[in-house]
């Protein structure tokens, strides 16, 4: 059997999410965006930085706790000039990290992102033709974006939701152990799997 066919669906975004918590000047709830700028205090032997959010009604800023009363030595010298840089790469990889939001008591509004999906435009019908018996799909993403599986599978593949919970059930298409298709969310290198032959009987 020849080795399987290979594809990659890579997941682009477009923005950081907005996050919601109340304004201090508005005094309501009202939404923040990401400045992609960090604040780094540094006062005797003790640093705190924190990812700057603006308003988007006001423009008032909120801090986001990144590091608190941390000694300089125990931060890697490579990612404190990135604090100091304002590097973008770095204000992402924290804008998208829930934990951080978590600790911060702070709502993260995933649904504000925008995306586009990288991917060889292929139907079923055509991977049907394709000589290899097994079809890999990786996805690559490199921020967590809490983007559902089922709709990545369903864009690239161009299909509905009952047309893939069949294809599951009829395994067809092959997900990572243990997940649930309808809560599942991407990380970076989840890879799916199609068998041409199962498809093939499964349309026909």
């Amino acid at each position: 059997m020849k080795k399987a066919k290979q594809y990659t669906w890579e997941i682009c975004i477009q923005n950081m999410p907005l996050l919601k918590r109340k304004c201090s000047k508005c005094n309501k709830n009202s939404q923040f965006y990401c400045s992609d700028k960090f604040r780094v205090n540094a006062q005797k032997k003790i640093i705190d930085v924190w990812l700057i959010y603006r308003c988007i009604e006001c423009d008032s800023t909120f801090n986001l706790t990144i590091l608190s009363r941390i000694k300089p030595d125990s931060i890697d010298k490579e990612l404190y000039q990135k604090f100091l840089s304002n590097d973008t790469n770095t204000a992402w990889n924290y804008s998208s990290d829930l934990e951080l939001m978590k600790r911060n008591n702070v709502e993260v509004c995933y649904s504000s992102i925008e995306y586009d999906i990288i991917h060889q435009t292929i139907s079923l019908e055509e991977i049907i033709n394709i000589e290899e018996e097994k079809i890999e799909f990786y996805i690559i993403s490199k921020y967590n974006i809490h983007l559902k599986l089922s709709s990545v599978i369903r864009q690239c593949l161009n299909i509905s939701m009952s047309k893939l919970e069949k294809m599951i059930t009829a395994k067809v298409i092959e997900l990572p152990e243990g997940i649930n298709l309808k809560k599942c969310t991407i990380n970076d290198r989840m890879l799916i799997i199609i068998d041409r032959h199962r498809l093939n009987s499964f349309i026909g």
